[in-house]
């Protein structure tokens, strides 16, 4: 059986990578924690939450994904409504989650360079912290507004762009901190593909299902930054 979207081989392949990516979170999630008991590390305490924060957070849309993917295409007007309202929250839940994790990410890297005032649990670039909450904040902000049809498949490509602009910026600062005071190369790509591969899903997926595919490689970039901090 096929759906009106995908070939059964494709939503088998999609599942598998799913619960793969929602596992390692998961088993990642449970060794920081368990690093943290052990030697009382601020560092991964910082990564516990990160990486729990964003594997729990697109396990919200993912696992209703995996559930229809199962399940095939809904049949009847109400259970398309009542997916596309699932995979919406979904998707409204880890567009924030995903964009608090970038504050924690921003944190875990002050603690791993020592750039971290313990007394004051505050980064030494404390300036540009308070930019990156208030980006984060906006973005937060505008995702609320209910121009972005979350619940609908006809979202709006304007607010698709406007509620991720301060998101991007997030981005940017966030790879010119790793590359000019940090030098780390390899997160600094990581970063930068995945914000890639993530605006060519939001500008394009709508017109073209297919590129949504490009949320693969995102998510394979995050798993190794994960396994980096590891």
């Amino acid at each position: 059986m096929t759906t009106k979207e995908k070939p059964l081989g494709m939503r088998i392949g999609e599942n598998v990578f799913c619960i793969g990516y929602l596992m390692f979170a998961l088993i990642a999630g449970i060794i920081f924690i368990t690093r943290t008991a052990t030697t009382g590390n601020l560092f991964f305490r910082i990564c516990a939450v990160m990486t729990l924060l964003l594997g729990g957070g697109d396990a919200f849309h993912l696992i209703p994904r995996i559930i229809y993917n199962f399940r095939g295409e809904p049949s009847g007007k109400e259970l398309q409504q009542k997916r596309d309202f699932w995979l919406g929250l979904g998707n409204l839940i880890s567009s924030i989650t995903m964009t608090v994790f970038y504050i924690f990410f921003f944190a875990a890297l002050s603690v791993k360079h020592g750039k971290y005032d313990i007394s004051s649990v505050m980064p030494e670039k404390f300036t540009l912290y308070l930019i990156l909450n208030a980006l984060a904040i906006i973005r937060i902000i505008l995702c609320m507004f209910p121009q972005n049809h979350w619940f609908s498949k006809d979202q709006e490509t304007r607010w698709n762009l406007y509620r991720n602009i301060p998101f991007v910026i997030m981005g940017v600062i966030t790879i010119l901190y790793l590359i000019i005071w940090y030098k780390e190369l390899l997160l600094a790509a990581l970063v930068t593909v995945s914000f890639v591969c993530y605006m060519i899903v939001v500008l394009g997926a709508r017109k073209k299902p297919m590129l949504g595919m490009m949320m693969i490689p995102k998510t394979i970039c995050y798993i190794w930054m994960i396994a980096l901090f590891l």
